[in-house]
């Protein structure tokens, strides 16, 4: 009864609760209530997803990937720092130099956009540069971005590359224990029944 009482008291389980019975709830209410208020039941729907990440806790393989993650958040704070500067530095050097021929270059946050779009290699294609100093500043940001998006993964490689190795010997060190136990139980039960 005081475990019952203690999920009742926490409001991640009234969260889990309306997550799992949302179906049911819009079913009951969805006459009496229009709107907004549908779309809230609708939207707590998507959050039985999240039921998907509890899985997580049984994969080894998963937990390695987040203690790697984990263990590289200073480098993936640096990354993400320089990936800002660099936006803002070449978004608005775009900005001012495409501006003139409105090519969709219409404000420094539309420059931005578009030095995200080259610095991650996607390239929608939505907004070029059409000046020749604007296709020079976006070639030297292209290569740029290569050495930018190189650099770091090797550090993170090799930290997991590190992390994995670990994760072996220390499956074969709980195999090692596990026949050691296996051959010290067989072993009593041997020794038993022999002098029996």
């Amino acid at each position: 009864m005081s475990q019952l009482l203690r999920l009742s008291q926490d409001p991640i389980e009234h969260f889990r609760f309306l997550s799992d019975h949302a179906f049911y709830l819009e079913l009951a209410v969805g006459q009496l209530i229009q709107g907004s208020a549908l779309t809230t039941f609708k939207v707590l729907r998507i959050f039985r997803i999240m039921r998907v990440m509890k899985l997580i806790r049984h994969s080894k393989r998963l937990i390695l990937m987040g203690r790697v993650i984990q263990d590289c958040l200073s480098e993936l704070t640096l990354l993400l720092i320089i990936w800002l500067m660099g936006v803002l530095t070449f978004g608005t050097i775009m900005y001012y130099i495409e501006s003139e021929k409105n090519n969709g270059f219409d404000s420094i946050l539309h420059a931005c956009w578009w030095a995200v779009v080259s610095i991650s290699t996607v390239g929608y294609g939505d907004m070029t540069p059409s000046t020749a100093l604007g296709k020079i500043v976006g070639s030297c940001l292209l290569f740029i971005s290569m050495v930018y998006l190189a650099l770091p993964m090797t550090v993170i490689v090799s930290k997991f590359n590190k992390a994995f190795e670990k994760f072996k010997e220390d499956e074969v060190v709980a195999d090692q224990h596990k026949e050691q136990s296996r051959a010290i139980i067989h072993g009593k039960y041997n020794n038993v029944n022999h002098t029996a």
